[in-house]
């Protein structure tokens, strides 16, 4: 399996050295793809390259009448800051393969930090939170290196203990480890059946610490998770009431 990275032609020189990587594919709860779009429209970044593959699906996303490859490479370079993103569930044969080329791609532009997210399983939070109280939750890491543990530390983000991670996360882990580059995956609490915006407005904050500048709209994402919360409600009760019909 072949996974590459087409520069665009005007954006072929980067200089994002000891930069931050994010991966931005889908994940549980599509943690990371939610989280990076609110932080690529708020703080602005330019498309740099395209990822492609001929096990990709045949998908073209149109915007502003423009088709686009539904995986991309964007890159703030003022912030020294880098987003691969999709709008497309990575096959899970393929997860490794690109785990691997994130991580050659951070090593080949000289990057110090990737950090990706993945959800977990635990109590639901409240509804009705807000910006400030998001900030105020407890964000839970696991690390590839001392060096990396550290940084969480001083993040006060809370070293996972024992476990199992899947998918891009467990590859950029697994792989950092043994390179002796620094990864951070950001764990929180999640929704496993819907899309679910207040766990990625926790790790939109928490990367936010990681990355001085970067910026999301916190308060449109609780938006969306209100709205989105509501809408399972609706379906459950419409659900228990119609298994009530005879």
């Amino acid at each position: 399996m072949s996974i590459e990275i087409r520069n665009l032609s005007q954006s072929s020189k980067l200089n994002i050295k000891d930069g931050v990587v994010l991966d931005g594919f889908p994940s549980a709860g599509l943690l990371n793809a939610i989280a990076s779009e609110c932080l690529i429209r708020s703080s602005g970044t330019e498309l740099f390259a395209v990822i492609d593959s001929p096990e990709f699906p045949p998908l073209s996303i149109i915007s502003n009448s423009m088709p686009h490859f539904p995986a991309r490479l964007h890159v703030n370079e003022g912030l020294k800051v880098a987003f691969f993103i999709s709008e497309f569930n990575i096959d899970p044969l393929m997860q490794s393969t690109m785990g691997k080329k994130i991580l050659e791609w951070a090593m080949q532009n000289e990057c110090k930090l990737i950090v990706s997210a993945a959800g977990i399983l635990g109590p639901k939070q409240n509804s009705g939170e807000n910006a400030s109280t998001i900030s105020e939750q407890s964000i839970f890491a696991v690390t590839s290196t001392p060096s990396a543990a550290k940084i969480a530390k001083a993040n006060n983000f809370i070293q996972l203990q024992s476990g199992t991670i899947g998918g891009i996360p467990a590859t950029l882990l697994n792989e950092g480890s043994l390179l002796g580059l620094d990864v951070i995956v950001l764990l929180v609490n999640t929704m496993p059946d819907a899309p679910d915006f207040r766990a990625s407005a926790l790790i939109s904050n928490a990367v936010t610490k990681l990355v001085p500048g970067l910026s999301c709209d916190i308060a449109s994402l609780l938006g969306e998770a209100e709205t989105v919360e509501n809408k399972i409600k609706q379906i459950r009760d419409g659900h228990k009431e119609s298994s009530y019909i005879t």
